[in-house]
Protein backbone atom coordinates (compact mmCIF):
# COMPACT_ATOMS: atom_id res chain seq x y z
CA UNK A 1 0.00 0.00 0.00
CA UNK A 2 1.47 3.60 -0.68
CA UNK A 3 2.29 5.68 2.06
CA UNK A 4 -0.17 8.25 0.62
CA UNK A 5 -3.36 5.54 0.75
CA UNK A 6 -4.21 7.73 3.89
CA UNK A 7 -4.77 10.71 2.45
CA UNK A 8 -6.69 9.34 -0.59
CA UNK A 9 -9.13 7.88 1.95
CA UNK A 10 -9.21 11.10 4.08
CA UNK A 11 -10.35 12.90 1.09
CA UNK A 12 -13.04 10.62 -0.70
CA UNK A 13 -14.72 10.43 3.08
CA UNK A 14 -14.81 14.47 3.17
CA UNK A 15 -17.87 16.19 2.93
CA UNK A 16 -16.96 19.79 1.80
CA UNK A 17 -16.08 20.89 -1.29
CA UNK A 18 -12.81 22.88 -0.52
CA UNK A 19 -9.91 22.17 1.80
CA UNK A 20 -7.24 23.77 2.73
CA UNK A 21 -4.44 22.10 4.57
CA UNK A 22 -1.32 22.66 6.18
CA UNK A 23 1.28 20.43 5.21
CA UNK A 24 1.33 19.64 9.28
CA UNK A 25 -1.99 18.00 8.89
CA UNK A 26 -1.07 16.32 5.32
CA UNK A 27 1.92 14.86 7.30
CA UNK A 28 -0.44 13.82 10.22
CA UNK A 29 -2.64 12.05 8.13
CA UNK A 30 -0.20 9.89 6.03
CA UNK A 31 2.01 8.88 9.19
CA UNK A 32 5.07 10.28 7.89
CA UNK A 33 6.91 13.35 6.55
CA UNK A 34 6.34 14.67 3.44
CA UNK A 35 9.68 14.72 0.78
CA UNK A 36 11.85 17.80 1.03
CA UNK A 37 11.05 18.93 -2.77
CA UNK A 38 6.30 18.72 -1.68
CA UNK A 39 7.84 21.99 0.72
CA UNK A 40 9.78 23.40 -1.88
CA UNK A 41 8.19 23.26 -5.29
CA UNK A 42 4.79 23.80 -6.39
CA UNK A 43 5.15 21.32 -9.47
CA UNK A 44 5.34 18.40 -6.81
CA UNK A 45 1.52 19.68 -6.27
CA UNK A 46 0.52 19.34 -9.49
CA UNK A 47 -2.31 17.56 -11.10
CA UNK A 48 -1.24 16.60 -14.33
CA UNK A 49 -0.16 13.17 -15.47
CA UNK A 50 -1.64 11.00 -12.91
CA UNK A 51 0.99 8.50 -13.11
CA UNK A 52 3.09 9.10 -9.83
CA UNK A 53 1.50 7.57 -6.42
CA UNK A 54 1.24 11.34 -4.34
CA UNK A 55 -0.77 12.34 -7.60
CA UNK A 56 -2.95 9.54 -7.89
CA UNK A 57 -4.29 10.15 -3.73
CA UNK A 58 -5.85 13.65 -4.49
CA UNK A 59 -6.86 12.46 -8.46
CA UNK A 60 -8.36 8.84 -7.43
CA UNK A 61 -10.39 10.49 -4.92
CA UNK A 62 -12.12 12.96 -6.61
CA UNK A 63 -9.88 16.31 -5.95
CA UNK A 64 -7.41 18.37 -7.54
CA UNK A 65 -5.08 20.99 -5.82
CA UNK A 66 -6.54 24.21 -6.72
CA UNK A 67 -3.92 26.42 -5.09
CA UNK A 68 -0.45 26.14 -2.77
CA UNK A 69 0.48 28.38 -0.69
CA UNK A 70 4.01 26.78 0.49
CA UNK A 71 4.97 30.62 1.57
CA UNK A 72 2.29 29.46 4.18
CA UNK A 73 2.11 25.75 4.04
CA UNK A 74 -0.87 25.74 2.78
CA UNK A 75 -2.42 23.25 0.23
CA UNK A 76 -5.66 24.12 -1.09
CA UNK A 77 -7.81 21.05 -2.72
CA UNK A 78 -11.30 21.30 -4.09
CA UNK A 79 -13.08 18.52 -5.21
CA UNK A 80 -13.96 17.32 -9.07
CA UNK A 81 -17.15 14.97 -8.69
CA UNK A 82 -18.90 13.95 -5.57
CA UNK A 83 -19.23 10.15 -7.46
CA UNK A 84 -16.39 7.50 -8.25
CA UNK A 85 -14.36 8.54 -5.28
CA UNK A 86 -11.90 5.95 -3.98
CA UNK A 87 -14.73 4.62 -1.57
CA UNK A 88 -17.30 4.81 -4.34
CA UNK A 89 -15.41 2.59 -6.73
CA UNK A 90 -13.74 0.63 -4.29
CA UNK A 91 -15.98 -2.72 -4.59
CA UNK A 92 -16.05 -2.25 -8.30
CA UNK A 93 -12.20 -1.81 -8.36
CA UNK A 94 -11.79 -5.12 -5.98
CA UNK A 95 -14.27 -7.24 -8.46
CA UNK A 96 -12.63 -6.18 -11.63
CA UNK A 97 -8.87 -7.03 -9.86
CA UNK A 98 -10.33 -10.33 -8.93
CA UNK A 99 -11.48 -10.92 -12.20
CA UNK A 100 -7.97 -10.19 -13.96
CA UNK A 101 -5.30 -10.55 -11.13
CA UNK A 102 -2.50 -10.45 -13.51
CA UNK A 103 -3.62 -7.03 -15.08
CA UNK A 104 -4.41 -5.54 -11.66
CA UNK A 105 -1.00 -6.40 -10.47
CA UNK A 106 0.25 -5.17 -13.76
CA UNK A 107 -1.24 -1.81 -12.88
CA UNK A 108 -0.33 -1.37 -9.43
CA UNK A 109 3.18 -2.63 -9.87
CA UNK A 110 3.34 0.11 -12.48
CA UNK A 111 1.85 2.99 -10.38
CA UNK A 112 4.40 1.94 -7.35
CA UNK A 113 7.57 1.64 -10.14
CA UNK A 114 6.57 5.77 -10.84
CA UNK A 115 7.21 6.53 -7.30
CA UNK A 116 10.47 4.18 -6.76
CA UNK A 117 11.80 5.64 -10.20
CA UNK A 118 11.57 9.56 -8.85
CA UNK A 119 15.56 11.00 -7.92
CA UNK A 120 17.05 10.47 -5.26
CA UNK A 121 19.89 12.09 -3.33
CA UNK A 122 21.70 10.58 -0.80
CA UNK A 123 24.07 12.73 0.74
CA UNK A 124 26.79 11.97 3.96
CA UNK A 125 28.14 14.77 6.42
CA UNK A 126 30.94 13.04 8.36
CA UNK A 127 33.41 14.61 10.46
CA UNK A 128 36.97 13.44 10.90
CA UNK A 129 38.94 13.07 14.34
CA UNK A 130 42.43 13.99 13.88
CA UNK A 131 44.44 10.70 15.28
CA UNK A 132 48.05 12.16 14.97
CA UNK A 133 51.39 10.23 13.22
CA UNK A 134 51.03 6.72 13.74
CA UNK A 135 54.75 6.01 15.08
CA UNK A 136 53.60 8.80 17.55
CA UNK A 137 50.36 7.75 18.49
CA UNK A 138 50.05 4.55 20.83
CA UNK A 139 47.08 2.24 20.30
CA UNK A 140 46.09 2.92 23.97
CA UNK A 141 45.00 6.44 23.29
CA UNK A 142 41.58 6.90 24.32
CA UNK A 143 40.81 8.71 21.26
CA UNK A 144 40.82 5.39 19.43
CA UNK A 145 37.41 3.63 19.43
CA UNK A 146 37.09 -0.29 20.33
CA UNK A 147 33.65 -0.48 18.11
CA UNK A 148 33.09 0.19 14.03
CA UNK A 149 34.38 3.70 12.48
CA UNK A 150 35.81 4.58 9.47
CA UNK A 151 40.22 4.95 9.64
CA UNK A 152 41.80 7.13 6.84
CA UNK A 153 45.78 7.00 6.64
CA UNK A 154 47.54 9.79 4.73
CA UNK A 155 51.15 9.25 3.59
CA UNK A 156 53.25 11.29 0.78
CA UNK A 157 53.98 9.71 -2.56
CA UNK A 158 56.58 12.22 -4.04
CA UNK A 159 54.66 15.70 -3.84
CA UNK A 160 51.05 13.92 -3.38
CA UNK A 161 49.38 12.85 -0.58
CA UNK A 162 48.07 8.57 -1.30
CA UNK A 163 45.36 8.07 1.54
CA UNK A 164 43.51 4.74 2.48
CA UNK A 165 39.98 4.56 3.89
CA UNK A 166 39.34 1.89 5.83
CA UNK A 167 35.79 0.75 7.04
CA UNK A 168 36.34 -1.88 10.10
CA UNK A 169 34.07 -3.57 12.39
CA UNK A 170 37.22 -2.62 15.26
CA UNK A 171 38.61 0.87 14.84
CA UNK A 172 41.17 -0.06 17.67
CA UNK A 173 42.21 -3.63 15.88
CA UNK A 174 42.95 -1.80 12.73
CA UNK A 175 44.43 1.05 13.96
CA UNK A 176 47.06 -1.45 15.87
CA UNK A 177 47.80 -3.57 13.29
CA UNK A 178 49.19 -0.87 10.94
CA UNK A 179 50.88 0.56 13.82
CA UNK A 180 52.73 -3.09 14.99
CA UNK A 181 53.33 -3.66 11.44
CA UNK A 182 55.14 -0.24 10.91
CA UNK A 183 56.97 -1.30 14.01
CA UNK A 184 57.60 -4.52 12.14
CA UNK A 185 56.03 -6.58 15.37
CA UNK A 186 52.98 -7.80 13.06
CA UNK A 187 53.16 -10.68 11.03
CA UNK A 188 53.07 -10.91 7.53
CA UNK A 189 49.47 -12.38 6.74
CA UNK A 190 46.78 -11.67 4.33
CA UNK A 191 43.96 -11.24 7.32
CA UNK A 192 46.03 -8.17 8.46
CA UNK A 193 45.10 -4.06 7.90
CA UNK A 194 48.62 -3.30 8.02
CA UNK A 195 49.81 -6.05 5.26
CA UNK A 196 47.22 -5.02 3.11
CA UNK A 197 47.54 -1.68 3.36
CA UNK A 198 51.57 -1.67 2.33
CA UNK A 199 50.65 -4.71 -0.30
CA UNK A 200 48.32 -2.21 -1.97
CA UNK A 201 49.93 1.01 -1.51
CA UNK A 202 53.13 2.78 -2.04
CA UNK A 203 53.44 3.22 1.23
CA UNK A 204 57.02 3.12 3.28
CA UNK A 205 56.83 1.95 6.87
CA UNK A 206 59.24 4.33 7.62
CA UNK A 207 57.47 7.39 6.76
CA UNK A 208 54.96 9.26 8.20
CA UNK A 209 51.73 8.28 8.17
CA UNK A 210 49.30 10.59 9.13
CA UNK A 211 45.57 8.78 11.02
CA UNK A 212 42.05 10.35 10.43
CA UNK A 213 38.39 8.30 12.13
CA UNK A 214 35.37 9.13 11.96
CA UNK A 215 33.78 7.80 14.78
CA UNK A 216 30.03 6.15 15.65
CA UNK A 217 27.91 9.12 16.15
CA UNK A 218 29.70 11.33 13.72
CA UNK A 219 28.57 10.46 10.34
CA UNK A 220 25.08 11.19 8.84
CA UNK A 221 22.86 9.79 6.40
CA UNK A 222 20.78 12.34 4.15
CA UNK A 223 18.30 11.17 2.06
CA UNK A 224 16.08 13.54 0.35
CA UNK A 225 16.49 16.09 2.85
CA UNK A 226 15.70 13.65 5.90
CA UNK A 227 18.71 13.24 7.79
CA UNK A 228 19.88 10.33 10.67
CA UNK A 229 22.86 9.55 12.12
CA UNK A 230 24.78 6.23 10.36
CA UNK A 231 25.46 3.38 12.16
CA UNK A 232 28.86 2.37 12.12
CA UNK A 233 28.20 -0.84 13.88
CA UNK A 234 26.83 -2.21 11.21
CA UNK A 235 28.56 -3.31 8.62
CA UNK A 236 26.36 -2.57 5.65
CA UNK A 237 26.19 0.81 6.29
CA UNK A 238 30.05 1.08 7.83
CA UNK A 239 30.65 -0.12 4.23
CA UNK A 240 28.32 2.54 2.23
CA UNK A 241 29.84 5.63 4.70
CA UNK A 242 33.40 3.90 3.39
CA UNK A 243 32.32 4.19 0.25
CA UNK A 244 31.23 7.84 -0.20
CA UNK A 245 33.77 9.03 1.96
CA UNK A 246 36.34 6.80 -0.69
CA UNK A 247 34.67 8.78 -3.55
CA UNK A 248 34.94 12.05 -1.84
CA UNK A 249 39.01 11.69 -1.74
CA UNK A 250 38.99 10.74 -5.39
CA UNK A 251 36.71 13.88 -6.45
CA UNK A 252 39.46 15.35 -4.73
CA UNK A 253 41.84 14.66 -6.61
CA UNK A 254 43.82 12.38 -4.66
CA UNK A 255 44.84 8.89 -5.03
CA UNK A 256 43.03 6.57 -2.65
CA UNK A 257 42.76 3.16 -1.89
CA UNK A 258 39.19 1.40 -0.21
CA UNK A 259 39.90 -1.28 2.48
CA UNK A 260 36.22 -3.23 3.02
CA UNK A 261 37.31 -5.00 6.38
Amino acid sequence: MSKYEPLREHLALLKDVVWAAKLEEVEEIIGSPLPKSAREHRTWWANSGGTLVHQNSWLDAGWRVERTDLMRDVIVFRRLRIGGTVVANGAARADRAAKNPQKAAERRLAKEMSAIRQPATVTLRAEWSALGEVQKTPCSKNTIPPKGGILRFAALNGDDVHTVIVATMSVHQAYRSLRMKMKGLENDTDSSVGSEVFERTEFDQKAPIECDVVKSGNAWLLTDGRGRKADLDAQSECYLVAQLLYLQELQNGRNSTLLLR
